[in-house]
């Protein structure tokens, strides 16, 4: 499915009606990721609930946080801030991430600030995620805030 996202849809349906072939956690991973790339939110989220619901596939840590990047990336905050707290299992670095990817891409600093301070309970935080809460607080002018993050 790389760089054919569009077509994920049809060939994951195809796979499903093909009674040989079921999707598992990897193939929904792969599906997730497509939905993401090409911004199909509704076919994202109705995927993983069936991946759930209809397949009994417990998400893993790589499902919610495709899920939470499509998203944010579509400007949806408040359902993947309700995702995140529905999740089982603790956010990871990279789901915070792809959080704070979607304010980047809206110009949302007060969810950033509430990511942040989440972000600071994770044990391990590469530098790329303290550019981007430096870059979102620098494009809102908040120079202090960019200052005491790098």
């Amino acid at each position: 499915m790389h760089g054919h996202g569009e077509e994920a849809p049809s060939t994951f349906k195809r796979m499903q009606e093909d009674a040989a072939a079921s999707p598992d956690q990897i193939t929904y991973i792969g599906f997730l990721c497509a939905c993401n790339h090409v911004g199909l939110v509704e076919e994202g989220q109705r995927h993983f609930t069936k991946m759930i619901n209809v397949y009994g596939i417990e998400p893993t840590i790589e499902h919610y946080g495709c899920m939470v990047d499509l998203l944010s990336r579509a400007g949806r905050f408040k359902e993947a801030e309700r995702l995140l707290e529905q999740m089982p299992i603790q956010p990871n670095i990279a789901v915070w991430g792809a959080l704070l990817n979607g304010c980047e891409i809206h110009e949302n600093v007060d969810l950033a600030d509430q990511v942040r301070r989440h972000i600071r309970e994770v044990e391990t935080v590469g530098s790329g995620v303290y550019v981007l809460l430096s870059n979102i607080y620098a494009r809102a002018g908040k120079w202090q805030e960019t200052v005491d993050e790098v």
